[in-house]
């Protein structure tokens, strides 16, 4: 998304006003005092609600500090906040002067009642627990009052053991396992915790700030930043191994295909990593060293040497290796378009079929660019709107009858992707409005892309579906261009945010500077965008979207732009609903989920707690019911010769769910309809 000259000058103020940014970069500490002024003071002018930070906003980042310390108000007691709590209404005039004694001190505090329950877990972990003896567990804690004792916090420590050993009971874990398996957890706990540097705690204050204001902005720390480029531009330059951390050593999780690691075919899964060295300088242990801080030393830049001493398991015992891996640029395949061309229906599903359509499928995780490679070379770069034009050109070559864009689950991404991919389907008309901070600014954007395909189009949506899928899915929707076939409705993320990279070792923040509204003149804020076709599904029951979050911007409308409706989809819609319903209606898996939906109102949803006895006999219920399920299962396969098409339906790249089977018909109905009334 471009930048106003306004902000650009804005920013180019933080780094005239605080020349500690770069005075402070040798010290330990980066977040001083000014450091923490200038952010906070840029932060508030640049964020689009132009609110002051004053003694309400105060009072609200109090809040959000203790419950992203505690957020089931397991540790704290309730005599610790009432302590701090006389700061409430001054933290305000404590970030505007860059003041954060209060946030240290509050974490210090936490730290001690963690390293307390942490002892009464070590306690509690030694006992033999009955679980034929009843007790309640409230699910839900974060509205309950801080405990009023250490003797109260016990109570509820030995009472959430019990609960948790029961869980892992429940999933076939046996006692002893599950005890090491939660002292594990433990002490993985107390480490992170233990090893916190004051700056990672003002990050969490900041972050609270942040929250306070809406949902999605917040201040990203250098590792935080490098965690957000890679999932933007789906690339990283490193090793290609995903790392997880565990009992204080990092292990390798899993090799990333086609990465370095996996040519140089030596790093294997669940081996530790102890030391690492840059080049040929000596190697660095990493045992108990934080897991963020570990890939920092792993990750950099392409072409560059990194040793790794490992530890690994054998049937003798322990080996030490040592092996060097040359850096490469690691693409993140999962993230990508992936297509793949469906005939509908399949000779399975009805051999008798007198006619078929060939539909093209496009799944699109996210909107994502690589702003980088897009700065250097403008002609041939990574992105997602690239991918999706060729996917559509090569359909539009093998004569496909119609496509679906799976969008679902798709949080978003990039704003210009989401733009320009909206022009593959109506060319150069508006797409969306953006509306910027102060309504400074109303700006109007149209795709700078042609149509490469206009038959027609499905959409497939959830109430994951967030930010840049609503916008490419409102656009659609307003010209009719689409069909919308999942959830009721998306997410509702209706806001726009940039990144503002502060110098080198500073990280980012990330502001919420604009709405952006459909050129129908209403917002996706908080309402998202509703489908034309509804499917059952257990996410409408539950809250999900913008309008459950904390500090969420409110919903509102502008004046419309003058655009052209390019289908004709209010025509048949009706019929589709229909025919669509009818197929549901006969549907045993939209059955299903239909009783799972009345089963979560019902009983899920209103339930506030739990308890020993009826944990157990909703575990014997669904395993006995699945033991029915998998022998109803397993007759049918007996006398179902169909292996050869289920091996092969798994090889598939895109799954054929009932979801997209039910999307398949409705574009197909789609299509006959459409043939019909060319007709005449």
């Amino acid at each position: 998304m471009k930048v106003s000259k306004y902000l650009l000058l804005r920013l180019a103020l933080l780094l005239f006003l605080f020349p500690s940014f770069l005075a402070a970069q040798d010290e330990k500490q980066k977040l001083t005092g000014p450091v923490v002024k200038g952010i906070v003071e840029q932060f508030v002018s640049m964020h689009y609600a132009q609110k002051p930070l004053d003694d309400e906003m105060s009072a609200k980042i109090f809040k959000l500090y203790l419950n992203r310390l505690d957020p089931a108000h397991y540790y704290f007691l309730a005599a610790d906040v009432n302590e701090f709590q006389k700061y409430e209404t001054r933290i305000d005039d404590m970030l505007l002067r860059g003041k954060v004694k209060l946030a240290l001190e509050i974490f210090e505090r936490f730290k001690v009642r963690l390293s307390e329950r942490l002892a009464m877990m070590e306690e509690f972990l030694a006992e033999d627990f009955d679980f034929s003896r009843d007790a309640n567990w409230t699910l839900e804690r974060d509205d309950l009052p801080y405990p009023e004792t250490t003797e109260e916090a016990r109570k509820i420590w030995r009472t959430k053991i019990k609960f948790d050993l029961l869980t892992l009971k429940l999933a076939d874990t046996s006692i002893k396992d599950g005890k090491e398996r939660l002292m594990k957890r433990v002490r993985g706990m107390w480490k992170d915790f233990s090893q916190y540097e004051n700056d990672d705690v003002v990050s969490i204050f900041l972050n609270s700030m942040a929250a306070a204001y809406d949902p999605h902005s917040s201040y990203l720390a250098a590792q935080d930043l490098k965690n957000f480029d890679i999932s933007i531009k789906l690339s990283l330059e490193g090793i290609g191994a995903v790392l997880r951390w565990e009992d204080g050593y990092t292990v390798v999780n899993s090799i990333v295909p086609g990465g370095a690691a996996a040519r140089h075919g030596k790093l294997k899964a669940d081996d530790r990593i102890i030391a690492v060295a840059q080049g040929e300088e000596a190697f660095e242990s990493v045992i108990d060293m934080r897991l963020n801080n570990v890939v920092q030393l792993i990750r950099g830049k392409r072409g560059t040497k990194v040793g790794l001493q490992i530890l690994r398991k054998t049937k003798k015992g322990f080996d030490t290796l040592k092996l060097v891996i040359v850096r490469d640029k690691i693409i993140l395949k999962d993230g990508e378009a992936r297509t793949q061309i469906f005939v509908h229906p399949s000779p399975e599903e009805n051999k008798t079929a007198q006619e078929t359509n060939r539909i093209g499928v496009i799944k699109l995780p996210s909107f994502y660019v690589d702003f980088n490679d897009r700065r250097k070379n403008p002609k041939n770069y990574k992105s997602s709107s690239r991918d999706v034009k060729k996917h559509l050109k090569e359909f539009v070559r093998e004569n496909v009858d119609g496509v679906i864009l799976d969008l679902r689950s798709n949080g978003g991404g990039g704003l210009d992707e989401a733009i320009n991919m909206a022009g593959l389907f109506i060319g150069h008309n508006p797409v969306v409005i953006v509306r910027q901070s102060g309504g400074r600014r109303v700006t109007v954007h149209r795709s700078r892309e042609r149509a490469v395909y206009d038959g027609p189009l499905l959409i497939m949506l959830n109430r994951y579906s967030a930010s840049a899928s609503e916008i490419l899915a409102g656009a659609m929707h307003d010209y009719q261009r689409a069909i919308l076939a999942g959830d009721t409705t998306t997410f509702g993320k209706g806001t726009v945010q940039n990144i503002f990279q502060l110098p080198e070792g500073y990280g980012a923040l990330k502001v919420t500077i604009a709405q952006f509204y459909r050129v129908s003149g209403w917002s996706t804020q908080n309402r998202g965008v509703e489908t034309s076709l509804v499917l059952p599904s257990l996410y409408n029951a539950r809250d999900i979207g913008e309008s459950t979050l904390d500090n969420a911007l409110p919903w509102r409308s502008i004046d419309q732009v003058s655009y052209r409706v390019s289908g004709n989809l209010k025509k048949v819609l009706p019929k589709l609903k229909q025919l669509s319903e009818n197929r549901i209606a006969n549907s045993e898996f939209f059955q299903k989920v239909k009783e799972d939906v009345q089963e979560y109102l019902t009983t899920i949803k209103p339930l506030k707690y739990t308890s020993i006895l009826k944990m157990q006999e909703d575990d014997l219920r669904r395993k006995t019911q699945r033991d029915q399920e998998l022998e109803s299962a397993s007759e049918k396969a007996d006398e179902d010769n169909s292996d050869d098409t289920e091996i092969e339906e798994e090889k598939k790249e895109i799954q054929r769910d009932e979801y997209m089977k039910e999307s398949l018909e409705i574009l197909s109905d789609y299509i006959k309809l459409q043939k019909n009334i060319e007709k005449g």
